[in-house]
């Protein structure tokens, strides 16, 4: 007989011990994944509340406006002269779509959502929620 080699008791102790470790890191690493397509969602709705702003106030638009987010297209509703403008953002809602509205260069409501989260406007900052 070898004496160089592993017991089959010895392997089975191996796998046992990385199985717990996997067990225990596995939700720590689920949860970080969620917590970072969470932060990305929020990001990606800040940002078109910044465009919003910034198309808003560099036009001298009055009143109120809406702007709308779908298929990847932010517009501002009626606002190429009773037509939707297409307004300039880069980024991306992932299956995402919603609305704002701005009033004298403020977010007045904002709402959100995607296959995962909603956002909202609370206390003048985007609040993101999983959703149910």
């Amino acid at each position: 007989m070898r004496k160089d080699a592993f017991t089959l008791a010895e392997l089975l102790a191996v796998i046992a011990i990385l199985s717990i470790v996997f067990l225990i890191t596995m939700p720590t690493i689920f949860n970080v994944i969620n917590d970072s397509k969470k932060n990305t969602f929020t990001r990606s709705v800040e940002e078109v509340q910044n465009v919003a702003i910034l198309d808003y106030n560099e036009y001298a638009r009055g009143g109120e406006v809406i702007y709308k987010y779908e298929e990847g297209k932010l517009l501002c509703m009626g606002c190429d002269a009773g037509s939707d403008l297409e307004l300039d953002f880069s980024g991306d809602i992932e299956d995402g779509s919603g609305s704002l509205t701005v009033f004298n260069g403020e977010v007045l409501n904002l709402s959100f959502e995607n296959a995962q989260f909603k956002a909202s406007l609370k206390d003048g900052k985007v609040e993101t929620l999983k959703k149910e």
